[in-house]
């Protein structure tokens, strides 16, 4: 039997950007991955993040960071929270951003036409 002429597998640093998925993040702050919802902090909501499985294991990152680290789960349909995944919501409501402010315009003067003006441009 002749032996086959194989080559070493390239290092994970060349292909490990090919294993690699875009996901975005829900509301709830759950990421779908394989028929399974896994948890990141509540912060990422609505964003996208990368999601890859090494070894039986589920990473999520931001930014090539590492936000979030699961278990492989094979229960379709299944949720896996994060620890302290809410952790903060509380005192910041739930907000991604600060909260808009109102801004007075009471120097701001409409400048008035008559309807004329208008009917003429269309």
């Amino acid at each position: 039997m002749k032996a086959e002429d194989l080559k070493p597998l390239p290092i994970f640093d060349k292909y490990h950007r090919f294993l690699t998925e875009v996901r975005k993040v829900q509301k709830d702050a759950l990421v779908s991955f394989d028929g399974v919802r896994y948890g990141v902090p509540w912060q990422y909501s609505g964003g996208e993040v990368m999601v890859r499985e090494l070894s039986g294991t589920i990473e999520i990152l931001y930014d090539e960071k590492v936000i979030a680290t699961h278990q492989k789960q094979y229960a379709s349909r299944s949720t896996h929270y994060l620890e302290g995944q809410y952790q903060g919501i509380k005192e910041a409501e739930g907000r991604l951003y600060p909260k808009p402010t109102a801004i007075k315009l009471a120097s701001l003067e409409v400048q008035r036409r008559p309807l004329k003006v208008y009917n003429a441009l269309s």
